[in-house]
């Protein structure tokens, strides 16, 4: 079974990054969790000489990013919760996910604009490409919410695969807030599965988890976005959890759709990397 108990908070002091904090803090004071907050700060310094001006400006910047962070450790252990910054230098070759596995991270909580349009087209974001690449689960959170919960999370899953293992994170986060897992089959494309062949599937993963109330749901489409968006207005969950990998017959549908959802969604989003 997963457990959350070193959560990473990468923030850069935004307003989004900002409410992925207040979740963060929440799921670690439940959780009995250690929160790392990760700032990384643009080193633009190169290797030529720094004008004494210029480099006072960056040492005055760089001297309130480092209180920024002490602030939000403060924060946290006021909640007592264990907390720790960390600064990098990043001289560009750095990203938030090199330090995910090497420092044993098992959840990842960030906050995202969200793009859509020629932007999404063009520019991607920093959240895609954690989602993309973190071995450890990773929670998007965009909105500021009056009251953090997540009695109600939404599974997504094609059931072409034994969903055992990328389901643990969703049902750790339902587990704190002792709440229901909503299973959602999403039957695609080239998918032949019978909804008894379903069920049986949905049967057996439910029994992995007797301490869990679930829910079965069922949608049929060719657009698996849709799908998802479409069964949300019917359950109103507090979070979306799905796969990088929803297989159907010979097509897999790779990272596109969760990033698609983490752009779209206003609704947190729970995105588990599974091995190959």
């Amino acid at each position: 079974m997963i457990t959350m108990e070193k959560i990473l908070v990468p923030t850069d002091f935004s307003p989004c990054a900002k409410n992925a904090v207040e979740v963060a803090l929440k799921i670690a004071a439940k959780a009995g969790a250690q929160i790392t907050f990760q700032h990384l700060h643009a080193d633009s310094s190169g290797k030529t000489h720094v004008p004494t001006k210029k480099k006072a400006t960056a040492d005055a910047t760089l001297s309130k990013v480092k209180s920024k962070l002490d602030k939000l450790v403060l924060q946290a252990k006021r909640l007592g919760i264990d907390a720790k910054p960390l600064l990098v230098i990043n001289k560009g070759t750095d990203s938030i996910e090199n330090y995910i596995g090497p420092m044993g991270f098992t959840l990842v909580v960030m906050g995202s604009h969200g793009a859509t349009g020629i932007r999404e087209l063009i520019i991607g974001s920093q959240t895609q490409r954690v989602v993309r690449n973190s071995v450890a689960p990773v929670l998007v959170v965009k909105n500021k919410s009056p009251r953090i919960n997540f009695k109600d999370v939404l599974f997504a899953t094609t059931f072409m695969e034994d969903p055992s293992r990328a389901i643990h994170p969703a049902v750790k986060l339902a587990e704190l807030w002792k709440g229901t897992v909503h299973l959602l089959y999403l039957g695609l494309e080239d998918d032949k599965q019978t909804k008894a062949e379903v069920e049986r599937k949905m049967k057996s993963l439910e029994s992995r988890f007797p301490t869990i109330t679930f829910t079965r749901n069922f949608i049929t489409t060719n657009d698996a976005e849709w799908g998802i968006k479409h069964v949300v207005k019917d359950i109103e969950p507090d979070a979306i959890s799905l796969t990088t990998k929803l297989k159907t017959g010979g097509l897999i549908f790779n990272h596109s759709l969760a990033e698609r959802l983490v752009n779209h969604e206003s609704l947190p989003v729970l995105v588990i990397n599974t091995p190959n």
